[in-house]
């Protein structure tokens, strides 16, 4: 049994593309979730993404708002220093961004959805630096 979930929250970096072995695109980033009041730390997620989803949140960059949703999984490893590390983070199915954009007609308009896709299973990320919210 898999958890599903969905975040909105600021990237903590400009997203990293990684080809996997098999030459499927693959791209990871951290999101920063608001948690609580204003004054409380952002919760960090691991976001990973694959396929048509990886290269839409290749055209995102740091600090950019974006929700994602896809299956929340557990992901633990040891840092080079032998410190263990384990974050949260979502294998997006799908990503739906924030921005704003200006079609020829110079009109704003809210960003649609900009895919769906199954991906499999996904890789760790660490934030850069916590963002304001």
């Amino acid at each position: 049994m898999s958890m599903q979930a969905a975040a909105y929250g600021r990237l903590g970096q400009d997203p990293r593309s990684i080809s996997t072995t098999s030459g499927k695109p693959m791209t990871t980033v951290s999101l920063a979730v608001a948690i609580g009041g204003p004054d409380d730390p952002a919760l960090w997620l691991g976001i990973v993404a694959f396929g048509k989803v990886a290269e839409d949140l290749m055209r995102h960059g740091k600090g950019d708002l974006v929700s994602v949703s896809g299956r929340v999984q557990r992901n633990a490893w040891t840092t080079t220093s032998g410190e263990k590390r384990e974050q949260l983070q979502i294998v997006a199915d799908s990503l739906i961004s924030s921005r704003t954009v200006r079609p020829s007609g110079g009109k704003r308009r809210q960003a649609e959805p900009t895919s769906q896709h199954r991906p499999a299973a996904g890789a760790q990320h660490e934030p850069d630096a916590a963002l304001p919210f």
